[in-house]
Parts: C-alpha cells; sequence; structure tokens
C-alpha cells in the first residue's frame, strides 16, 4: 500500500530532523574529541581519573533529578500537542527543584564517601552542569515533540564550543584541576540560555507550578525515572567500584575509554531521539506504523553497531592515542570490549523506547533490576583481579542479558519480534574492512577511518539489499 501524504509528509520530517541532529552531533563528536585531547594531556591519567570519578558520582545522583520526566513530556506532548506548553512549563519547575535538591545530596554526600578532599570537592563543581542541563533537557522537549531538532542541535553545538573554550582558557591560563572541571558548567550554561532562546516562538515556555500536573506527570514518570535510576547506576557502577579497588591510573584510563565510547554513540542518540516522538504518536492509532518503525531503528543500529565493534576494535589504539596520547595506552583494550557492549547498547535502546512509547516501561523494571545486580555482582568480583579489562567485559555481558530480556518484552507486550537478516551482511561487510586495515601496512587514524567507512558501506550496499531498500527509502524522502 502506497503511503498517504501525512505519512510521507512526517517521514520527512523524521528524516529532516535526524539528519539535521547527525549534522550537529558531527560537530559536537569534533569538539568533544578537541576537548578530551586536551582535557587528558593536561590532567595526565590520575587526575583525570579523579575528574572522570567525580562527574560518574554526580551524574549517578543526577538521574534522580530527571525521575523521568522528560521521556514522559516528549511522549504525552506527542500525543497532546495542545498540552506541550503546560507540560514543558511545569516539567521545568520539577526539574529545577530536583535538581537542587540532589546537587544538595550529592554535596554531603560527597564529603561521606571515602575519597580524598580533591575529589569531593569536584564532586560538588559538577552539580553545576548538571542543574543547567536539566532545564536544558526539558526546554528541548519542545523541540523533540516538534521535529525541530535542527535548533537543540545548534543550541548544543554553541554550548560545546564554549566549552571548549573554556578549556582552553584553564589550560593557557594554567587554572587546574577544579578549574578544569566547572569549565563544563560554562558549555552547559550557554547551551541552556541558546536552547531558551530559539524554543520561545514554538511555545510560550515559562516555569508553572500546576499541583494537578505535576502529580499527573510524577505519577507517569516514576516507572520511567525508576528504570533510569537503574541503568544510570548500572552505567556509572563500575567506574566507581573500579576506583575502590585500583589506582586513580586506571580509573583515567577507563573513563578515557567509556568517553570515546559515548562519543561514538553521539549519532545513535540523534536517531533515537528523532524517532521517540514516532513511536508515540503510532502506539495509539497505527500499531502496524509503530512496528515497521522498530524494526527500521533495529535494522539502522544494527548496522551502524557492527563496524563499531568490530572495525573498532582494530582502530582501538590509534583511536586512544590521538584522544589522549601515550600516557593512556591502557585504555585500548577496555575501549575494543566497549565498543561492542556500545553496539549491543543501540539495539537495547530500541525495545526500550517501544516499550516507553506504548506505555509498558512498568513491564520492564525486572529487568533493570535484573541488569544492575549482575553488574555489580559480578563487577564486585571481577575488578579486584582484572580491573578495567575486566569492568568492561561485565558489560559486555550485563547487556547481553538485557537484550535477551528486552526481545522477550518485545514479544509479549509489542508483538514485535525483530528480523536479524540485516546482520549477517554487515558482519561480512566489518569483517572485510577490518581485515584491510589490519592488512594496511600504515596505522595513521586519519587515513583508517575514511577509509573504512567507505569500505564498509560500500560492501553492504552490495551485500544487503535492506541496506539499499532503506537508502532509497531516505532519499526518496
Amino acid at each position: 500500500m502506497a503511503d498517504s501524504p501525512a505519512r510521507t509528509r512526517l517521514a520527512r520530517r523524521v528524516a529532516a530532523n535526524t539528519t539535521a541532529q547527525l549534522a550537529g552531533k558531527a560537530a559536537v563528536l569534533l569538539v568533544a574529541a578537541g576537548s578530551i585531547a586536551v582535557l587528558t594531556r593536561y590532567l595526565g591519567p590520575s587526575d583525570y581519573g579523579r575528574y572522570g570519578l567525580a562527574l560518574s558520582v554526580m551524574q549517578l545522583f543526577g538521574v534522580f533529578a530527571d525521575a523521568g520526566l522528560t521521556t514522559i513530556v516528549v511522549r504525552e506532548s506527542a500525543r497532546h500537542p495542545e498540552r506541550t506548553a503546560e507540560l514543558v512549563g511545569n516539567a521545568l519547575t520539577l526539574r529545577m527543584l530536583l535538581s537542587l535538591a540532589v546537587i544538595a545530596l550529592a554535596g554531603l554526600g560527597s564529603f561521606v564517601l571515602p575519597y580524598e578532599p580533591k575529589v569531593q570537592l569536584a564532586i560538588v563543581i559538577a552539580g553545576v552542569p548538571l542543574l543547567f542541563g536539566g532545564l536544558t533537557s526539558t526546554a528541548t522537549a519542545v523541540l523533540q515533540t516538534e521535529l525541530r531538532m535542527a535548533r537543540a542541535a545548534i543550541a548544543e553545538v554553541v554550548g560545546r564550543v564554549a566549552s571548549f573554550a573554556a578549556v582552553i582558557a584553564v589550560v593557557l591560563l594554567d587554572l587546574g584541576f577544579y578549574a578544569a572541571v566547572g569549565a563544563g558548567g560554562v558549555g552547559a550554561a550557554v547551551t541552556l540560555l541558546v536552547t531558551w532562546r530559539l524554543t520561545r516562538p514554538l511555545a510560550p515556555i515559562a516555569f508553572r507550578a500546576a499541583t494537578g500536573t505535576w502529580r499527573s506527570l510524577i505519577g507517569a514518570s516514576l516507572p520511567v525515572g525508576l528504570a533510569l535510576a537503574l541503568n544510570e547506576i548500572y552505567v556509572r557502577a563500575d567506574t566507581i567500584i573500579i576506583s575502590a579497588y585500583r589506582d586513580f591510573d586506571e580509573v583515567g584510563a577507563y573513563a578515557l575509554a567509556y568517553r570515546i565510547l559515548e562519543v561514538t554513540s553521539l549519532a545513535g542518540t540523534a536517531f533515537l531521539t528523532s524517532v521517540f516522538p514516532l513511536m508515540s504518536r503510532q502506539a495509539g492509532a497505527d500499531v502496524a506504523g509503530l512496528r515497521r518503525t522498530l524494526q527500521t531503528a533495529w535494522d539502522a543500529f544494527l548496522m551502524l553497531g557492527t563496524p563499531l565493534a568490530i572495525c573498532g576494535a582494530v582502530v582501538a589504539p590509534q583511536v586512544v592515542d590521538l584522544a589522549a596520547g601515550a600516557d593512556f595506552a591502557d585504555a585500548a583494550d577496555p575501549l575494543r570490549i566497549l565498543l561492542f557492549a556500545g553496539a549491543l547498547a543501540f539495539v537495547n535502546g530500541v525495545l526500550g523506547f517501544g516499550l516507553i512509547a506504548t506505555d509498558r516501561q512498568r513491564r520492564a523494571l525486572w529487568l533493570n533490576v535484573v541488569g544492575l545486580t549482575a553488574n555489580v555482582g559480578l563487577n564486585l568480583v571481577v575488578v579486584p583481579a582484572h580491573g578495567i579489562v575486566g569492568a568492561a567485559t561485565v558489560t559486555v555481558f550485563t547487556e547481553i542479558i538485557v537484550l535477551a530480556g528486552g526481545l522477550w518484552l518485545s514479544r509479549r507486550h509489542l508483538d514485535f519480534t525483530p528480523r536479524v537478516g540485516v546482520l549477517v551482511p554487515a558482519a561480512g561487510a566489518a569483517g572485510i574492512a577490518a581485515a584491510v586495515l589490519l592488512a594496511l601496512p600504515f596505522d595513521a587514524l586519519v587515513l583508517l577511518a575514511p577509509l573504512a567507512v567507505a569500505l564498509y558501506g560500500g560492501l553492504l550496499l552490495a551485500f544487503s539489499p535492506r541496506a539499499r531498500e532503506l537508502v532509497n527509502a531516505g532519499l526518496d524522502r
């Protein structure tokens, strides 16, 4: 059946929205790479480990400041556009109050944790970008609902540039460790200001306090918030456990590997951000369309994650050397493993967003508990003996558990079992590309990366009819 004009227009807006975000994320990636390169060389492995630990602790607390509010605001605004200003305004007030409470709690807690004073104060400083970032993500819900994420991309790029400029100033003026931690707050403040300015023409955004709306938002967001909290503990627990058993040099190497993983995941985040409002609209009125969207997202992430894992294993040492220099060489092995975990996290994200879009998030809480328990328990056993390589391996194992549970939940509650046919040609194309990279007589990343992208892309289109179908559909839009 041919697409209706309305479906075609919506698909074009999603495609344009994703393209704009990808362009923005590409710029953010370049700026983030520059920031990592400067900070790692300025701080060195030990202080970069303290820096990464402080951010992990604050982000661990910070998940309680979100409490799932942003996701629920996007979902409900997509279903009821006339309520966008009301929902976002009340969520803004809630986020501000929650953020201030969490920052105060983290500040007090940092002096109870068994860390040296340098780390304790850094945790408090890391609360500044948490506050600004929370308000920004809530305002961005308007842009996400309206499929105007190009404006969010502009704000993010401007903010990242401001943060990078602050980092450069810290280094040139030799302002020290605490200023390096605080540089992120500069970028977060700029991002908030630009986001606010670009959002106001679309909706009259202002702080609101309607207790009835607060109750409905909190009631709907609590299951999502609990799931996010469990997931954030799962993501950050390994760094905290490593800091308890290993020295700060290892913490710094692991923090770098994880930071590189997060940067390489920006494209996937952009795509899911664009497609989630579409899933939310389809959940009630077009179940068949929802399944098509889930399958498309699943295929796209298989095609993106497979070369990330296979080719990334080949170039990981060069990536680490370019990002941070020879002092961080120990980050290469955990990075290889974490890139595989990242590929699994891509497809897990598709299933998770599908459950949230259909208001089935409560059904998945047991899986978050299982994943967290497995991750923390295994890390406590593995990290003392095997350090950061063991921690990375545990991450992969946990993602496999989450994938198995997610597939079961998806089949049971969404009547959706994803097809995996695209995996074979994707793995074949990535394997050939990786073999070519290994055979080359040079190892300069600036040459290897574009060669790998071109070779993989060409082979995938040659091997996979599904890849050609998705590319042609994108061009037709």
